[in-house]
């Protein structure tokens, strides 16, 4: 008697169990709170979960989307440059930037969009810290989950973490309560792969206005500064993942754009206090000499567009209350800023062709590019003159022992 009650008892716990992975199984695919599903069995449903999965959800958007353009690069890519712009030319397009993205993951996620259609046109976003030794993916990067191998071949494996991590995990029904409840996340995301205007616009008022989000975003970065001017080397695998990413664009006739980030004046200063001032000039060197050497035999080299200068655009006013007009901050900028960066790199025709040396997005080629370095060298001489109160701040938050490091 005790031993079929103790069997009953045990069918009854496997079968309740049982029951349990089912429910869960059944919520986390009727709300997909990771869009890993092509169908959404809830429409219309936001995803708060997008943020802190980011990788799994983007390399899932692009097996659903099958995107012909497509936009490269780190957080600023994803914040400031919007897949609706005019501009494009082959749709659809989707905002393929990555928060805290290194090179090696660009060029992988390049090579999974490539796998699994044709892309056509290409905005790769290029940021100088990307080009530094030693970047590591992020933890929820998985190369299983990619359409490509990193030799480009193609993934024939199944990936079963994703599913299971989508459908059985405690980690994903919360994501799914979450979603049901409408819980707003730590960043937004629209389904182009961009982050929503605005809730960026809220999240910086919320925390007191641009003039609050310039000070903490300049602490946290000079508070983690390790780096010395004599340290700065530009890194070989990096520069082979992007020798990689222009191959891939030449072998499949991608019209691919490349721009140097529009970074505020206030970061470009930071980085010249800590002396790397020389290096991100030699590092546009670099890419100019990469993309002449990839031309040979070839077309003309990928237009290369910097808008990595001060100009009127990027030295944008702080105000004591409420929003800039183009920066969240001084590393990412909106997408008010990010349009006028896609008029000038998505143009059929450059609009640029006259304009002076030191302007924001001049093209660079090995023939204009002493006369532009010159001029952005000039144009900020300028600029410092005007504004020696806002420098002395800064110099005076600066650590101990990077005045020795400048030029």
């Amino acid at each position: 008697m005790a031993l079929n009650l103790h069997k009953t008892y045990l069918r009854t716990l496997v079968l309740a169990l049982l029951m349990g992975v089912l429910a869960v199984a059944s919520i986390n695919r009727a709300v997909n709170p990771y869009g890993l599903f092509a169908k959404d069995l809830m429409q219309g449903a936001d995803r708060p979960e997008t943020f802190t999965h980011l990788r799994l959800v983007k390399a899932a958007q692009v097996r659903h989307q099958r995107p012909q353009s497509l936009i490269l690069g780190s957080s600023r890519a994803e914040t400031g440059l919007d897949p609706k712009h005019p501009g494009w030319q082959a749709k659809p397009v989707y905002n393929l930037g990555l928060s805290n993205a290194s090179l090696y993951e660009i060029k992988r996620y390049f090579q999974h969009a490539c796998a699994l259609g044709q892309v056509r046109q290409v905005l790769l976003l290029l940021d100088f810290a990307a080009f530094l030794p030693g970047a590591q993916p992020a933890p929820d990067f998985d190369e299983g989950r990619l359409a490509a191998l990193p030799n480009g071949a193609p993934n024939l494996t199944w990936n079963g973490k994703d599913i299971i991590s989508a459908l059985f995990t405690w980690d994903a029904l919360q994501g799914s309560f979450a979603t049901l409840i409408g819980r707003e996340g730590e960043k937004r995301y629209l389904p182009d792969g961009s982050r929503d205007a605005f809730a960026e616009d809220a999240r910086v008022l919320a925390k007191g206005g641009a003039v609050r989000a310039f000070a903490a975003y300049e602490r946290r970065w000079l508070s983690s500064i390790k780096l010395t001017s004599a340290d700065v080397v530009l890194g070989e695998a990096e520069l082979q993942h992007f020798r990689d990413m222009l191959h891939l664009a030449r072998a499949l006739k991608i019209d691919l754009r490349l721009a140097i980030a529009p970074m505020h004046v206030r970061y470009q200063e930071i980085q010249r206090m800590l002396g790397l001032d020389p290096h991100y000039e030699s590092w546009k060197r670099s890419l100019v000499s990469l993309l002449k050497q990839e031309a040979v035999g070839k077309d003309d080299p990928f237009p290369l567009y910097d808008f990595g200068v001060y100009s009127e655009e990027t030295a944008d006013p702080i105000p004591v209350k409420g929003l800039a007009r183009y920066y969240y901050e001084a590393s990412h900028f909106n997408k008010a800023l990010g349009n006028r960066l896609l008029d000038i790199a998505l143009a059929q025709k450059d609009p640029l062709q006259s304009k002076r040396p030191g302007t924001f997005g001049h093209p660079l080629t090995e023939k204009s590019l002493d006369e532009h370095l010159g001029a952005v060298q000039a144009t900020r001489e300028k600029w410092a003159k005007s504004h020696a109160q806002e420098l002395a701040v800064l110099e005076a938050a600066m650590p101990q022992g990077t005045k020795a490091n400048r030029r």
